[in-house]
């Protein structure tokens, strides 16, 4: 069974991840309201992806990516920001700092579920889906 974890405060956005990994009962979701509660379940429970969320309550979506790959045990998983600020910077701020993928809110939900298909599958994600930025 595959694990996403899905660091995010917004209930309404939990909810429709969960609503849309129904399609997939083999994926198990993890959910963190906040990034350093996110951090810690990333660390111990090794998620095959993770969905971050930008703005949070507690520290930002950066800090939480740039924590995630500083750390040997989080470093290679996959991490895929999901936010409403899409600027070019932003965007570019965030993949530079080792995002595998921005996605922009409100979401495509074929194409979340098809890049979540793509980095479960292969497990590797040495072929980078293309995404939207």
């Amino acid at each position: 069974m595959a694990t996403i974890l899905y660091i995010e405060d917004n209930l309404y956005n939990v909810q429709l991840v969960e609503r849309l990994l129904l399609q997939r009962p083999d994926i198990q979701l993890l959910t963190s309201v906040q990034g350093s509660p996110g951090i810690s379940i990333a660390q111990v429970r090794h998620p095959d992806l993770i969905l971050l969320d930008v703005h949070l309550p507690d520290i930002n979506g950066f800090e939480v990516l740039e924590r995630l790959r500083l750390d040997t045990s989080t470093a290679n998983i996959p991490i895929v920001i999901l936010s409403a600020d899409a600027t070019p910077g932003q965007i570019r701020r965030f993949r530079d700092a080792g995002a595998n993928e921005y996605l922009t809110k409100p979401l495509d939900l074929k194409l979340l579920l098809s890049l979540i298909d793509n980095y479960l599958s292969d497990g590797d994600s040495s072929e980078e889906p293309a995404v939207e930025s």
